[in-house]
């Protein structure tokens, strides 16, 4: 055993690291442009720049840095090596310019820029389904966390199916009035049956990790969630296709039961964590897991007016994917990156000498200032979203700075990678730069 997130059986080091960095680098793109992003409410809510924008946080944030962290996580979970390791390497040099192509196909409406995408994507998609369903079938456990995990990607590659007939229908138009219900099931899926699944699975094994709460986590309202969501997803989707508002409005309500419970579980776990300490993940996981409750209220809410779906709707896609996703990932990233710079550059050295802690590794203070501003610009931004409005400036810039402060402490926690530890003969060490 290695430590908390890395095992003898993980990955090597540049396999998450090429995902990781990745998302990194296209959540600060990302935050750079919300102060300028257009309206997302009314007509222009299936226009190119948002479609274009919408994927380019979905696949470059959100996508890539799940598949990084599930990389990463799931031989740790499952205490067995990945299965075709050399395919989940090479999956990187199809994800990243099918990501690319796609976006920007998506942007220009340029046929084969979406079709050269789509496949490559797919590609990405289909080895990480590959990888994480293998993987799954060699281990003996196989608890809820687990079955998080497993059901998420197999929803993934589903969702990317309703994907591909989506970017096959902007050359086409083959679609017709069926366009808007095919994009609303695509979104349910990959957001609430591939994003929200996993950032549940990934929470509950990483918050009672570094809470020391795992003994807290209650099987049966894993199970009883994972049920409900899983459930939930599949309704909603199935009523966008079919026009069903009744189905449409009791898989609503699922999702809205399953966020609740999760919350719940969580607020449990941390209040009897024995790490008593404060640690930066845990604003930003609930702040995650509330968002997600916002998202399944506004779903369920659009589903009963539906004078306001159309904005409510969009509040919901909103919520899940900046308010609970991208949330989320700067909160896990701040444990699961500066665990595997830690492992890789002190951990030779852990006992031989000093070696930083790893909240030595970032300013903490900046963190919670982050937070505070990411926090702060999401609410104004849903207000905004909400209402349809086309002032997204304010609100942005917030967020933007939220991402500035993730930014300085991401570069510091990378800094600690090209330091030298030489241990001297009295028991300390001597840090210093290359």
């Amino acid at each position: 055993m290695i430590g908390p997130i890395s095992t003898s059986q993980a990955p090597p080091l540049r396999l998450p690291g090429r995902y990781m960095a990745l998302g990194i680098v296209v959540l600060v793109l990302s935050g750079s442009l919300l102060p300028f992003l257009p309206a997302l409410g009314g007509s222009g809510f299936y226009s190119p720049d948002v479609l274009a924008f919408v994927h380019l946080n979905t696949l470059g944030v959100v996508g890539a840095v799940i598949l990084g962290a599930n990389f990463q996580l799931v031989p740790v979970v499952l205490g067995r090596p990945l299965a075709a390791q050399r395919a989940a390497l090479l999956s990187f040099w199809t994800y990243l310019p099918g990501a690319l192509l796609l976006a920007t196909g998506l942007a220009t409406i340029e046929e084969p820029l979406l079709a050269a995408g789509a496949v490559l994507l797919g590609l990405a998609v289909l080895t990480y389904v590959w990888v994480i369903v293998g993987t799954f079938l060699r281990a003996s456990r196989r608890d809820g966390v687990v079955w998080h995990i497993l059901l998420a990607a197999v929803n993934c590659g589903l969702g990317y199916l309703l994907g591909l007939i989506l970017a096959l229908n902007k050359g086409e138009g083959f679609l017709g009035p069926m366009t808007l219900r095919t994009l609303g099931a695509h979104a349910t899926v990959m957001l609430a049956g591939w994003v929200a699944l996993m950032f549940m699975g990934v929470a509950y094994r990483l918050v009672g990790m570094f809470t020391l709460s795992e003994d807290r986590i209650v099987p049966r309202l894993v199970w009883a969630e994972l049920v409900l969501m899983e459930v939930g997803t599949w309704a909603v989707a199935s009523a966008a296709l079919l026009g069903s508002r009744p189905v449409g409005g009791v898989g609503a309500l699922l999702l809205l039961m399953g966020s609740l419970l999760f919350l719940a579980h969580l607020l449990w776990l941390y209040r009897g964590r024995r790490r008593r300490r404060f640690d930066i993940h845990i604003p930003f996981a609930l702040t995650a897991a509330v968002c997600e409750v916002g998202a399944a209220s506004a779903l369920l809410y659009g589903i009963a007016r539906p004078a306001d779906a159309l904005a409510l709707w969009t509040l919901a896609a909103w919520l899940a994917l900046f308010g609970m996703a991208e949330t989320a990932i700067q909160g896990f990233l701040y444990k699961i990156l500066t665990f595997l710079v830690w492992l890789h550059r002190y951990a030779p050295f852990a006992g031989r000498g000093r070696v930083p802690r790893l909240e030595e590794m970032y300013d903490v203070r900046l963190g919670v200032a982050g937070w505070a501003a990411w926090t702060l610009g999401l609410l104004g931004a849903s207000v905004v979203v909400a209402g349809g409005w086309s002032a997204m400036w304010l609100p942005g810039l917030l967020m933007m700075l939220g991402v500035d402060c993730f930014l300085i402490n991401a570069a510091s926690i990378g800094s600690h990678a090209l330091r030298r530890v030489a241990p001297l003969g009295d028991g300390r060490s001597m840090l210093h730069r290359r």
